[in-house]
């Protein structure tokens, strides 16, 4: 394979808006000024509640900032339209490097500027538009604001290169295109109630992720060249807890892409999950290929299954792995996996989880490791206890984080609830429908 060069009641509605400008509080750095600054936006902050759009992050953009600011694509398509599909030109099974190409020139299509801060912004691209799923905004890994970035995985020494002497943490950002944002836009089509049901996606559904980390050059020699990044992050990088706590201060720190992952609903994987997945590696991993830009990104491999039964990547008859890529480590017994990904785990095994609630997405101690790694069907819920979401984690989390957000607005006292109710009932001109719902 080559590198790719591109030729209720107005109560619960209230809860739910006000516990989102109380996490923005909770979440903003500890600084005086910023703790200013988000308090001032108390007045201003309109989202994730009825009638409102959804939160481009929760945390307040200061007042000094005059970089890129991140505004999430949430015009979702209400129907669907003829598009461009590169890739169903190649077999995935017999051309997967073709394959994995045109899906990623697909994907970049439109996306790239000479200015790397200005690239993969939906509101510049004239080609197409692509969206970011919604409610990623919450919590300790939330969206930051200047990209959108949500913290990842964290990469423990050695695990990208054996010069990387410390823990790094990585961010990424995940986009659909049309036809897969039409079922975004159909979960969400009540901002108050998602509905699982909805979350079956079409054949041509593309789902595209960015992956950067806080490694250095130094310790990750084939990061030279990468596209870097502006973002606000935890100021330490090489924190080993497992998660960041609400405070712990954020920088503005830059960041290089590390990983590219592709999924694409495709009809000829139907037999085994309906998905092709692919995962790229910048500058070609330890097999190191000079270059800079986009472009200079190396296919790791490409899977259709998740090769029930079968162990050691000699055995492997769903996947394809590209032996011009060297990388640190693969997934679970050889399965296909990027570097920024947990080794027990591998790319389609890991999505099949997404469902409603969520199981852990990695097999856990004393579970037997073999229900991580069948092929369901897009409907095939992981373990039966609440319905699948067509393996999307970006749907997986942002419900769960609703679902998080609306317990803990229950809990809130009733006069605040009420008093923030009144702001927002000012703000918003279109009366409330439905014996005071609002949608």
């Amino acid at each position: 394979m080559k590198a790719f060069r591109p030729n209720f009641s107005p109560g619960r509605g209230a809860w739910l808006a006000m516990t989102a400008v109380v996490t923005a509080l909770a979440t903003a750095p500890l600084e005086s000024s910023h703790a200013r600054e988000a308090a001032a936006q108390l007045e201003v902050r309109r989202c994730n509640g009825p009638n409102m759009p959804f939160c481009d992050a929760q945390m307040p953009v200061p007042q000094q900032w005059r970089g890129v600011t991140f505004h999430l694509s949430q015009n979702y398509p209400t129907s669907l339209r003829p598009d461009a599909e590169p890739w169903r030109a190649f077999d995935p099974k017999v051309h997967s490097s073709d394959y994995l190409r045109a899906a990623l020139g697909y994907f970049f299509e439109g996306q790239i500027d000479r200015n790397y801060e200005l690239s993969f912004n939906p509101a510049n691209n004239h080609v197409r538009t692509w969206y970011h799923a919604p409610w990623q905004d919450a919590g300790v890994n939330g969206r930051e604001f200047v990209h959108g970035l949500t913290r990842e995985r964290t990469s423990e020494a050695f695990e990208l290169h054996p010069l990387q002497s410390h823990v790094w943490h990585n961010y990424a950002v995940g986009l659909y295109n049309p036809t897969g944002a039409f079922t975004i836009g159909r979960v969400w089509a009540d901002h108050l109630s998602p509905d699982p049901s909805q979350a079956i996606f079409p054949e041509g559904t593309v789902a595209a992720k960015l992956l950067f980390t806080t490694a250095p050059v130094s310790e990750v020699p084939y990061l030279r060249g990468a596209p870097e990044w502006t973002a606000y992050v935890y100021a330490n990088p090489n924190a080993i807890k497992p998660h960041p706590l609400i405070g712990d201060p954020r920088v503005l720190m830059k960041l290089r892409l590390l990983q590219i992952d592709i999924a694409v609903k495709d009809a000829r994987a139907q037999s085994t999950t309906g998905w092709v997945f692919g995962t790229f590696i910048y500058g070609g991993g330890l097999k190191m290929r000079p270059g800079s830009g986009w472009s200079n990104v190396f296919p790791v491999g490409i899977m259709w299954g998740n090769d029930p039964g079968r162990e050691g990547s000699d055995q492997l008859t769903e996947s394809r792995l590209n032996p011009d890529v060297l990388v640190p480590h693969y997934g679970w017994n050889g399965r296909l996996n990027g570097p920024v990904d947990n080794k027990l785990s591998a790319c389609l095994s890991c999505h099949s989880t997404a469902e409603d609630p969520p199981p852990p997405m990695i097999p856990t101690v004393g579970a037997d490791p073999a229900l991580w790694f069948r092929n369901l069907k897009s409907s095939e819920s992981f373990d039966g206890r609440g319905p699948s979401l067509d393996y999307s984690l970006a749907l997986s989390t942002g419900i769960s984080n609703f679902k998080q957000a609306k317990r803990a607005a229950t809990m809130s006292p009733r006069p605040a609830a009420a008093a923030f109710y009144n702001q927002l009932k000012l703000a918003d001109p279109r009366p409330p429908r439905d014996g005071g719902l609002t949608h």
